[in-house]
């Protein structure tokens, strides 16, 4: 699949604190349900990506 959605938040852990999170959704619906059922979640991004290219950061030789 090369599009995703990305949704990052803010909301408050069980320690009481806000805390910041975030999750990958296939579609832009399950975001938007994602987002609709938490209560007191903060959108910080949410954003659709129409391609991606995964990275290797283990090897810095690799390019």
């Amino acid at each position: 699949m090369d599009k995703y959605f990305l949704l990052t938040y803010t909301m408050d852990g069980k320690d009481g604190f806000r805390h910041s999170y975030h999750a990958w959704f296939e579609t832009e619906e399950a975001m938007r349900t994602f987002a609709a059922e938490k209560e007191g979640l903060e959108v910080d991004l949410a954003i659709q990506i129409l391609s991606c290219k995964e990275i290797d950061l283990s090897h810095p030789e690799a390019q």
